[in-house]
């Protein structure tokens, strides 16, 4: 009496490696979604971190830091590092992820390659100036990476994108 062996032949073999390399296919734009998502949430995190830190910061010398130059310049983003460093701001704080991630992943910790993808708003040095409007941005992203328009956070520590603020009545 002769058993079968139990085996896949390579017609069965074949069909479930294509069936698997199809569900991996249309997996991809998901994952590359989801990682975009994730990416804009972290930027979200990183702003409601430096507005509380900046909020910190006018509590403590009763105005805004005077912060002025050139926003792409490594000077004015150690400006702006060293401002909010006492209150647990870490220069990684300053960087969105998507956008070091369209750079190439650059080392930006090394003094001369500071940089902030987030750009804090001009304030005059009177005490109530970055509270008088509760819609007032703090800071902005530096670019339209996320696909909606740079995120803002407001005075009230709201965030929105612009796009989003734009098509409001």
């Amino acid at each position: 009496m002769k058993h079968a062996r139990a085996a896949f032949s390579l017609l069965e073999l074949t069909i479930v490696i294509g069936v698997i390399a199809i569900l991996a296919a249309l997996s991809l734009p998901v994952i590359g979604g989801i990682r975009s998502r994730a990416q804009r949430l972290q930027c979200m995190g990183n702003l409601r971190s430096l507005h509380v830190a900046a909020e910190q910061y006018v509590q403590d010398n009763n105005q805004w830091p005077q912060i002025k130059g050139n926003p792409t310049s490594p000077a004015f983003a150690q400006k702006w590092i060293s401002a909010l460093s006492p209150y647990q701001i870490q220069p990684k704080t300053w960087i969105c992820p998507t956008i070091e991630n369209a750079l190439g992943n650059p080392d930006y910790t090394s003094p001369g390659k500071q940089r902030v993808d987030y750009v804090g708003m001009p304030f005059d040095d009177k005490p109530m100036t970055p509270h008088q409007w509760p819609r007032m941005p703090w800071f902005v992203e530096y670019g339209n990476v996320h696909g909606n328009g740079q995120l803002i956070i407001f005075t009230d520590g709201s965030i929105s994108d612009l796009n989003t603020l734009a098509k409001k009545p």
